[in-house]
């Protein structure tokens, strides 16, 4: 047990790769016996994500509301004065999730306002088109204090890029929450992604290699549970056109977001499941596919290869590369016998990565600091 006091950011109740992260490290820093709150921004008009995260949580939580404006800029001001106005100022730790809340902590000491020991989880670094948002991040890995990263890609990028170390604190994955699929509803082949609409993601290769494979299997169908993106634009309309133009809006499922319940019906019902990144930090989507027994379909960038192995849990392709995803989505959908092979491989795979490990690392580095 301890007495430590931590404060945990994060920028949304929505489900993301990093909310996700944020709220199993907290559950499990709870139960090591940290006295731990997680914080998290929702929109003002947003009532949905002001009722509190997308699943329940084993540990207090306060979302602060924040107002949205058209201007990034703007909306990020926003953000960070929801933290500054709200944070407590006598916590021991701070750990922030994203660059909004490492940048408001880092300004809250600037001010004098909090002195405790600042640490950020670096999921991954954008090379936004938006120079300003990228400059904001950039300037928010450098003056984090003390730093996490989700893969060994990312230690290596963090330290060569920007000359800094960093901790490795992988996503773990808890089986039991994927151990009772509902029955399968799908007769037809049927393709998943999970991810943000942001463009890293490249869902629209996804798209365009729907192309090539419902001209070898008219049936197929993409189901994509896609999340707008930071900027708050209206991108599932974009992706609606593109589908259109394509000539496979038929055959695409878009959902901007859905309950963990219909999420589960999804995983049950796919065959696989696709993420064709240009950039990703590790890739949870996949982990929980694996958990779940299904072979994925992935690029080579960032930590993904650490997770995947190529041939092994499923099947690597180049970023960018439509005609690559193209191929081994038939491929696998045309050999049951592969995809349960590499659904197997993916159990076991995901098995070796825990939330208890990851937390206990944690908790290291926050005693270190102090």
């Amino acid at each position: 047990m301890t007495d430590l006091k931590v404060a945990m950011l994060t920028y949304s109740t929505r489900a993301r790769g990093g909310v996700a992260h944020a709220l199993k490290l907290a559950e499990r820093l709870r139960g090591l016996g940290v006295d731990l709150t997680l914080y998290a921004l929702a929109r003002d008009d947003d009532p949905v994500a002001r009722a509190g995260f997308y699943r329940e949580v084993a540990a207090p939580f306060r979302i602060l509301d924040y107002e949205w404006d058209p201007d990034m800029v703007t909306r990020l001001e926003s953000m960070i004065k929801a933290y500054s106005d709200s944070l407590p100022r006598d916590t021991d730790i701070y750990h922030a999730q994203d660059c909004v809340g490492a940048t408001a902590l880092m300004r809250m000491k600037e001010d004098g306002h909090i002195t405790a020991p600042v640490f950020r989880t670096i999921h991954h670094v954008d090379d936004f088109a938006e120079p300003r948002l990228f400059e904001f991040e950039k300037r928010a890995v450098e003056n984090a204090e003390h730093r996490f990263v989700v893969s060994q890609y990312w230690k290596t990028a963090l330290k060569r890029d920007y000359g800094f170390d960093s901790i490795v604190t992988y996503n773990g994955l808890d089986r039991e929450d994927f151990a009772d699929l509902p029955t399968r509803r799908s007769k037809t082949p049927n393709i998943l992604f999970v991810g943000g609409l942001e463009a890293r993601k490249g869902l629209e290769h996804l798209v365009l290699a729907m192309t090539g494979v419902v001209r070898e299997l008219p049936n197929a169908r993409l189901t994509a549970v896609g999340k707008t993106g930071f900027r708050g634009n209206d991108e599932q309309g974009w992706f609606r056109v593109l589908a259109n133009r394509a000539g496979v809006d038929a055959s695409v499922d878009l959902n901007e977001s859905v309950s963990q319940g219909a999420l589960m019906q999804m995983y049950a019902d796919c065959d696989l499941v696709v993420l064709p990144s240009r950039n990703e930090g590790w890739g949870l989507s996949l982990m929980e596919a694996m958990a779940c027994a299904k072979p994925v379909v992935a690029t080579k960038v960032g930590g993904i290869p650490e997770l995947v192995r190529d041939g092994v849990e499923g099947v690597l392709v180049e970023s960018g590369d439509v005609k690559g995803l193209s191929d081994a989505i038939v491929r696998l959908l045309r050999d049951p016998g592969e995809r349960a092979r590499m659904g197997a491989a993916g159990q076991q795979r995901v098995a070796q990565f825990s939330w208890d490990r990851t937390a206990l690392t944690v908790l290291d580095a926050y005693r270190s600091a102090l």
